[in-house]
């Protein structure tokens, strides 16, 4: 997690990006004799968990945790697709579930975040920086500096589609990084600000160390 993130800060945190049910291929399912000509896995356990959610306040939001539980993958720190790939044949996760996203919050997500970091930061003030290869041939400027509560307009008036890379306020009490490459944003912070990450309602969050392996190939324990 080093690799991304300085290792000043007393805590960090590992924001998992949104998954969503997708009912298209329950409510439009293909044939018995078509699935076997196609060669399609049934992918039950996946295909009764997204059934549930219809009947969930929740829904359509599908957590990691009950992903986890689900497939009977270690829900640590170290999570990343390719556990839960593992465990599901091929073609299952396009079929029955959206996301998560790289590089990018959802819009909720985001204003939860945004959220938690204005009682941590003076007058609101930060700084984003963009990833350069998303805009590599479109000349936006990367480097913007204004307040927290702006960032949903931003977002959406300046076409940005991915969440900025980097954000800090002047004094770098703390710093949050959402990769494009990656399905997660990491916060470093104080203990207060990461303990108020990991009991928020709409963040799903998991505690990591600076040490903590974090990249696709982390292995599964």
């Amino acid at each position: 997690m080093s690799h991304l993130m300085p290792t000043m800060f007393e805590a960090y945190a590992k924001i998992l990006h949104r998954i969503e049910a997708s009912y298209e291929n329950i409510d439009k399912p293909l044939s018995h004799d078509e699935m076997a000509i196609l060669n399609i896995p049934p992918c039950a356990e996946l295909k009764s968990l997204v059934e549930s959610r219809r009947n969930d306040p929740k829904s359509p939001r599908v957590s990691w945790r009950e992903l986890a539980e689900t497939l009977n993958v270690p829900f640590t720190s170290e999570i990343n697709l390719e556990w839960y790939a593992k465990k599901l044949e091929q073609g299952c996760w396009p079929r029955f579930l959206c996301g998560p996203d790289e590089g990018r919050l959802s819009r909720d997500e985001c204003a939860q975040l945004v959220s938690v970091l204005e009682t941590f930061t003076k007058n609101g003030e930060c700084f984003l920086r963009f990833a350069e290869m998303p805009f590599i041939t479109t000349g936006k400027p990367l480097l913007f500096h204004g307040v927290l509560h702006e960032l949903g307009a931003f977002l959406k008036e300046k076409a940005y589609q991915i969440t900025p890379e980097y954000w800090w306020p002047p004094n770098n009490d703390w710093c949050v990084c959402s990769d494009y490459d990656l399905k997660f944003t990491v916060v470093g912070g104080s203990r207060e600000l990461i303990a108020n990450l990991l009991k928020n309602d709409v963040l799903e969050c998991l505690e990591v160390q600076s040490h903590t392996r974090i990249d696709y190939l982390a292995p599964m324990p």
